[in-house]
């Protein structure tokens, strides 16, 4: 019994041996090419571990997707127990759960990827290593599929693993031919090939794509600088800080002679309150970027911005005559209209009205002649006290400059239009540009427009329309609904629609319970409704609350 223990010990010592030296040595050298991809959350748990391998000396690599989808940062061990971080997502496919992305590595030793997929029944190693040691798992080919008409899809006999997503698979020749998956529907292994995931790329959209909006890897930056740079205005758009400003420092490294990304960074930090730190952005940009012009162009347009948004004090070293002194050297070295146009706007800001009538005048003349312009000399001629009429002749122009079918961007000016036709008693004009803006709002305007839409309806006897605003505006007045109603109320009670009067002022009272209006509304429709007694009582009411209408009101009605 006891020899023949010793002699099935031996056997399994010299089967082991065998397969070991049946294992080909290119196996075995592939494993440096291999590594062990771990990802962390926020707080640094481990939520992920998986394998992969580099597929470039400069640190590209393909792995699992699923093993980077949630993670906040990850980084791959080599076989040396090297560990390198994570830097970019350069493209990733979730129904194979493959990915492609860089690592932060100046040299590593790249895998050799098959250039033709294994046939059913020949045999593949999956390769990793563990405590600096390789091991080689060896499986058979039992089918092999093709998709997207030119990679392969392979299916192994039963050897299940668990543990091992992503890892390698290599032929003989030590070549990856795919990358391990667990089967979702069998106890078997698959593989996609290693070629489709280090083919992956991605584009400018798709940072706003929710499959990577999710992980807190950044995508890595197109090579061109107008695609990067709409990669970075996409980012913003996904309302994620941290992220957005890794964007835009990964903008600056790729393009650090271009002004955008020093202005964007400057503008989060002005956003941020690090007004010193924008400063220096921008004294940067003044140094590095090619176009000087448009570097003093953007560092006016930052300190401008400020100006006009911010309530500090603190920071003195940014002033409106600071600013129009780089707009003014912008225009010096290239005498670009929009330089000149941030020149008129800074001269507005400084009360400097004549002057900036004169530019924007100016400037309706060149590429700018735009809607935009014409409004800010109509601003600028209202500061001067032209004449009402003079101010809409430019409004009318603003109007014209816009596209047409007027879109959005043309709202402001036909609302300032209307708002102005208003003030000149031309109500029906008025109406005309306030259904305009209403439509151009997807009827999405604030309580304000319709109730300034109502009360020129009520001037040209529009009734119907008029209650329609006036009841919109209650709805989404919010604290100022009350006011709403009891001028609902009120134009209910000139129509002689005395009950919905009752019941407009009664919900107005029911938010505003000293509200004098509604009180004496209610009133006098109450009387008129032969209530004499009831409406008496809301005189008294609001006499009481120092309405002195109320006195009148029961004088009158006593």
């Amino acid at each position: 019994m006891k020899i023949r223990t010793i002699l099935t010990t031996f056997f399994l010592a010299v089967t082991a041996f065998t397969a070991v030296v049946a294992q080909p040595s290119a196996v075995k050298n592939s494993s440096r090419s291999a590594f062990l991809l771990t990802a962390y959350n926020a707080n640094g748990g481990v939520v992920a571990t998986s394998y992969g391998v580099f597929t470039s000396a400069d640190g590209e690599a393909v792995g699992a997707w699923s093993a980077l989808a949630n993670a906040a940062r990850a980084e791959v061990t080599d076989l040396n127990g090297k560990t390198y971080p994570v830097t970019k997502l350069i493209g990733a496919n979730e129904l194979y759960d493959v990915c492609r992305f860089k690592v932060g590595a100046n040299k590593v030793h790249p895998a050799v990827l098959a250039t033709s997929p294994l046939q059913k029944d020949a045999k593949a190693w999956l390769v990793r290593s563990e405590a600096k040691k390789t091991i080689a798992d060896e499986f058979e080919v039992e089918r092999e599929e093709t998709f997207m008409d030119k990679y392969a899809y392979y299916v192994f006999a039963y050897n299940p693993k668990t543990g091992v997503s992503g890892c390698p698979f290599v032929n003989a020749a030590g070549q990856v031919v795919g990358l391990y998956q667990a089967s979702s529907s069998s106890l078997g292994s698959n593989a996609v090939d290693a070629r489709f995931a280090a083919q992956l790329t991605s584009n400018p959209m798709a940072v706003s794509n929710v499959m990577f909006a999710k992980t807190g890897l950044r995508l890595q930056l197109p090579a061109d600088h107008k695609d990067a740079l709409l990669m970075l205005m996409l980012a913003a758009e996904m309302r994620d800080s941290a992220k957005y400003e890794g964007y835009v420092n990964d903008y600056l490294e790729a393009f650090p002679h271009e002004v955008d990304g020093y202005a964007t960074r400057a503008m989060n930090k002005v956003g941020r309150g690090d007004y010193a730190g924008a400063d220096a952005d921008m004294k940067t940009a003044l140094r590095q970027a090619t176009n000087k012009a448009e570097a003093h162009a953007e560092y006016s347009r930052v300190m401008y911005q400020k100006i006009l948004y911010s309530a500090d004090t603190l920071f003195t070293a940014w002033t409106l005559d600071k600013a129009l002194e780089e707009s003014e050297k912008a225009y010096s070295m290239d005498p670009q209209p929009s330089y000149r146009h941030r020149t008129a706007q800074i001269l507005f800001s400084k009360g400097e009205y004549a002057k900036a009538y004169d530019m924007f005048k100016e400037l309706t003349s060149t590429t700018m002649r735009t809607g935009e312009v014409y409004f800010e000399a109509a601003q600028c001629k209202t500061q001067l006290g032209a004449s009402k009429d003079e101010v809409v002749v430019l409004l009318d122009s603003a109007v014209a400059a816009c596209n047409h079918p007027l879109d959005a961007t043309a709202a402001p000016y036909v609302l300032a239009r209307g708002q102005m036709n208003a003030e000149l008693s031309q109500y029906k004009k008025a109406i005309a540009d306030y259904n305009v803006y209403d439509t151009l709002m997807y009827g999405r305007a604030n309580a304000e427009f319709y109730f300034a839409r109502y009360q020129c309806e009520v001037k040209v006897r529009q009734y119907q329309q008029a209650l329609n605003d006036i009841a919109h505006a209650a709805y989404i007045g919010g604290q100022n609904t009350p006011f709403y109603l009891a001028e609902m109320a009120s134009l209910q009670l000139r129509v002689n629609m005395l009950e919905d009067a009752v019941k407009s002022s009664d919900l107005c009272l029911s938010l505003s319970p000293e509200n004098t209006d509604a009180l004496i509304i209610k009133g006098v429709a109450l009387v008129n409704l032969k209530k004499k007694d009831e409406g008496m009582e809301c005189f008294r009411k609001a006499s009481e609350l120092g309405d002195k209408r109320g006195d009148e009101y029961k004088e009158k009605y006593k």
